[in-house]
């Protein structure tokens, strides 16, 4: 996608509250599993538009590092899975650190040092 036609940009403060408000919606649906209510089917349509908006803004790559934050970085057992680069650096432990791996991922490339 050519600079000229890029018309959704993401710098790192929306990618943060976008991040934090996802996080907050996966905590209450956990909590309210928990309570033995299934809402999966009722929130299936709501992944659907998140993942079709993602990935208007990140290619396949960055969406794959924002699902595993998002769901896989914490297991069930509360354990955290830990993710490295290729020198055994850890990466995507936090918000910042997760924005640092999926700048580069963004469909449309422009200033993402802010």
């Amino acid at each position: 996608m050519g600079l000229e036609n890029c018309r959704i940009k993401m710098d790192y403060e929306k990618f943060r509250k976008v991040i934090e408000n996802l996080e907050k919606v996966s905590e209450r649906s956990h909590s309210i599993h928990k309570l033995g209510i299934d809402l999966m089917e009722h929130e299936d349509i709501y992944h659907n538009i998140i993942t079709d908006l993602l990935l208007t803004v990140f290619d396949e790559r960055g969406k794959d590092w924002i699902d595993w934050y998002l769901y896989e970085r914490v297991g069930f057992t509360n354990k955290v899975n830990l993710a490295t680069d290729k020198d055994g650096n850890e990466i995507c432990y936090d918000i910042p650190s997760l924005w640092e791996e999926v700048k580069n991922n963004l469909k449309c490339k422009q200033d993402t040092n802010s």
